[in-house]
């Protein structure tokens, strides 16, 4: 072989791997979300709002007894409003059943009342992992109401992954409380 062609082969083998890396994926860490009240929900928020410890425009306490006081005796089943999965699972567990029942009875009767739905997960597991989880998560709530006649348009998903827990440690006590669904009614009449 030629020497000159042996050289330019060496170079042009050089040059390409070095190449390469241009055209490697980059990650990138996703930012978590910035604290602070969230834009008003589909309907344009709650009347009487309120912000609530997440930052999310919520129903009074007033307007929500209001709503709820619609349902009669079963309205005790809606103080419920959060609800608690198992490591890395999106599925409902079964004791949550007759809380999200009544939710979504009140839901379909009142058709102006609008939630929020948002999912919660774990420290554990990367941040990207974990939006999807909670995603699902509430996507998994929003499933059920859809099925119990619950309109679209009166749910909005939103998933925190692990950016907002409500219990601190690296534990099972704590991973436990933070896996879960909120559900926060934004409009309430």
């Amino acid at each position: 072989m030629n020497i000159a062609l042996k050289y330019t082969t060496l170079g042009l083998l050089a040059i390409s791997l070095s190449g390469c890396a241009l055209f490697q994926k980059k990650t990138t860490e996703v930012p978590p979300q910035e604290s602070g009240p969230l834009a008003p929900v589909i309907g344009g928020g709650a009347i009487g709002a309120e912000i609530n410890a997440a930052g999310i425009r919520v129903c009074s306490d007033a307007d929500r007894n209001a709503l709820f006081a619609t349902l009669g005796s079963e309205a005790g089943a809606l103080e419920t409003r959060v609800f608690y999965f198992d490591t890395d699972a999106s599925n409902l567990k079964p004791e949550t059943e007759g809380a999200l029942m009544t939710h979504a009875k009140l839901l379909s009767k009142v058709g102006v009342a609008r939630v929020q739905l948002t999912g919660h997960t774990d420290e554990r597991g990367t941040q990207d992992y974990n939006l999807a989880l909670g995603e699902r998560r509430a996507n998994a709530v929003a499933r059920y109401f859809s099925a119990a006649g619950v309109k679209a348009e009166q749910m909005n998903v939103v998933s925190y992954g692990k950016e907002r827990p409500v219990a601190d440690g690296s534990n099972e006590s704590a991973w436990q409380q933070n896996r879960r669904v909120e559900l926060d009614y934004t409009v309430c009449r």
